[in-house]
């Protein structure tokens, strides 16, 4: 995350409290850290044959945060098993 949220201030790396506004951050972080988790599992699936289960965890990522980088993966893959069945 790089700005706040709410204040809209720049965050520096490993800070849980705006230090403009005070805003805890701790959970929306951890949110953030599980999405991109999601994704890097939905590349390690895919890179394994795994369609189905990439396609799942991807829409599990962008369930936390929608991501241009996530969606263009989830497009992809689906593009990816049209033209593969």
């Amino acid at each position: 995350m790089e700005r706040c949220p709410v204040c809209k201030a720049r965050l520096k790396a490993d800070t849980d409290i705006c230090p403009r506004c005070s805003t805890e951050l701790s959970m929306l972080l951890s949110i953030e850290n599980q999405a991109k988790n999601f994704f890097y599992q939905a590349i390690d699936r895919f890179e394994s044959g795994d369609l189905s289960g990439a396609t799942r965890v991807v829409e599990q990522s962008l369930e936390l945060k929608r991501e241009p980088l996530t969606l263009a993966l989830q497009g992809f893959i689906a593009s990816f098993k049209s033209v593969n069945h």
